[in-house]
């Protein structure tokens, strides 16, 4: 099979798909009109193809790009189209008119995009409406794809899941280690725990909280650290190569995520899958993997006091984070294993392509 997949090459998830799809037998050509970033990593190369950037409005950029993707895939000849992520890639998939398209929401796109105007909502409408089928990563934004017209007949939940060879059950960790993997991006509310570790602290004098990721509030956050008195204790580490995660999890007792809208968080399920208790905020996105008190414990979004009270009683109970670590292990593995999601999707595409050829 034949996949032209529109997406950022600058994206880890997209990179991370492309090699996943490739490794199955499919010839995988990615446009993509961002470049990569870094100096490279790990993993097999893949082929992609620059598509035009002018020096417009980013929401302009996708439809100007049209032209060259369709001489593009011309010259490539897929029997699908897929692409990620709605506003952006989407509409230029619906834009350049191949079929069979899928389009790949990522959360935000679903959840966040279409409430900020109606101009958003008719675009999101507008991409969703010219796809074979759209697959979404958890019911919350199956509902949001569902309010946006898209029928149940052209929807498929599959999570992006955790590479479970990558990411194998560590040894328990005794240590009252807390690991926040998100971005440093208001969303992300990472200022939250920042708020909340001196209460921790009071009760958890060993504590060490690690914060991996970048955004535009790294400096502000680390200034609020300073200010609470736990600079101390708290490491602002930057952005960890994936590759990297895995050691970093190991380490953790905890694993923390305040955002405020997610759908279903890759970076969440790998810290289940590791062994990292989970205490994520109390969103439609996590409570479809963490049962409060059970696998992980939740909070109200945005209120310290009650994610200072989770990680307290998360980490001055290793009996419930020794069962809770089992529990989690155990639901990623029957739930968000990254293999079956790439062979269940790449099951729909071969029930799709007959049907383009048809047409």
């Amino acid at each position: 099979m034949r996949i032209a997949l529109l997406g950022s090459i600058a994206e880890l998830h997209t990179r991370r798909w492309a090699r996943a799809l490739s490794a199955r037998g499919a010839t995988v050509r990615v446009f993509s009109l961002e470049p990569p970033a870094g100096a490279g990593e790990p993993g097999s190369p893949i082929d992609w193809v620059r598509l035009p950037a002018p020096p417009v409005p980013r929401a302009m950029r996708y439809p100007l790009a049209r032209g060259a993707l369709l001489r593009g895939l011309d010259a490539f000849a897929p029997d699908l189209v897929e692409a990620h992520f709605v506003p952006s890639y989407g509409l230029l998939g619906a834009l350049a008119g191949r079929r069979p398209l899928v389009i790949h929401a990522w959360g935000s796109d679903l959840l966040l995009s279409p409430g900020r105007s109606p101009l958003h909502a008719v675009r999101a409408r507008f991409a969703m409406g010219r796809a074979d089928l759209v697959v979404v990563d958890a019911r919350v934004v199956a509902a949001a794809a569902g309010r946006l017209g898209v029928p149940p007949a052209r929807l498929a939940v599959v999570p992006w899941g955790a590479d479970l060879g990558l990411f194998p059950l560590a040894s328990f960790m005794a240590a009252p280690h807390v690991v926040s993997l998100r971005q440093l991006e208001p969303l992300y509310d990472v200022a939250c725990l920042v708020e909340a570790l001196p209460a921790v602290r009071a009760r958890v004098p060993r504590l060490a909280v690690t914060i991996a990721g970048e955004g535009r509030q790294r400096t502000a956050l680390e200034k609020l650290a300073r200010r609470r008195g736990v600079a101390d204790c708290v490491r602002f580490v930057g952005r960890v190569p994936h590759g990297e995660l895995p050691a970093l999890l190991a380490s953790a007792a905890v694993a923390v995520s305040c955002a405020r809208s997610d759908s279903t968080s890759i970076s969440l399920l790998e810290a289940m899958a590791r062994g990292a208790t989970p205490v994520v905020a109390d969103i439609p996105g996590n409570r479809e993997w963490v049962e409060h008190g059970v696998d992980g414990l939740v909070f109200p979004p945005g209120d310290r006091a009650a994610l200072a009270t989770a990680l307290v009683r998360a980490l001055n109970d290793p009996a419930f984070r020794a069962a809770a670590r089992v529990r989690a292990r155990q639901k990623v593995e029957r739930g968000g294993d990254f293999a079956v999601a790439v062979e269940a999707t790449l099951g729909a595409y071969r029930a799709l392509v007959p049907r383009g050829a048809a047409a």
